[in-house]
Order: C-alpha cells, then sequence, then structure tokens
C-alpha cells in the first residue's frame, strides 16, 4: 500500500488521490496495448475493491 500512501500525501483530498492513482494505472493499461472499455470491464472493478477501502479511511486533508 505503498502506492497509495503516496498518492494520498500528493494530493489534497482522498478522493482525489484515488482518482489520478486509477487514471495513472488506466494511462500504463492503455501504453501496453490495453483498451479503455477492457480496463473499465476487468481492471476497474479490482482496483476498486482493492483501493476503496484504503483511500476511505485516508484522512482528509
Amino acid at each position: 500500500m505503498e502506492v497509495a500512501r503516496r498518492y494520498v500525501e500528493s494530493f489534497p483530498s482522498p478522493f482525489a488521490a484515488y482518482t489520478a492513482l486509477q487514471c495513472a494505472l488506466m494511462r500504463r493499461h492503455l501504453a501496453r496495448g490495453g483498451t479503455a472499455e477492457d480496463f473499465c470491464i476487468r481492471l476497474a472493478p479490482v482496483f476498486h475493491r482493492r483501493y476503496a477501502p484504503v483511500f476511505l479511511e485516508a484522512p482528509a486533508r
């Protein structure tokens, strides 16, 4: 969860950190030849299950 901690420290709110990390992962997926649809169907739900609780528990700055 080191990545989540770095993003929370870098952005003004937990939601901003969550969306920034998701965008970074989507850009990486697209750069490797994946599609946005594939990301939304397969990877976004996994991302949400893994990271939503982490960011929801993070204190707002």
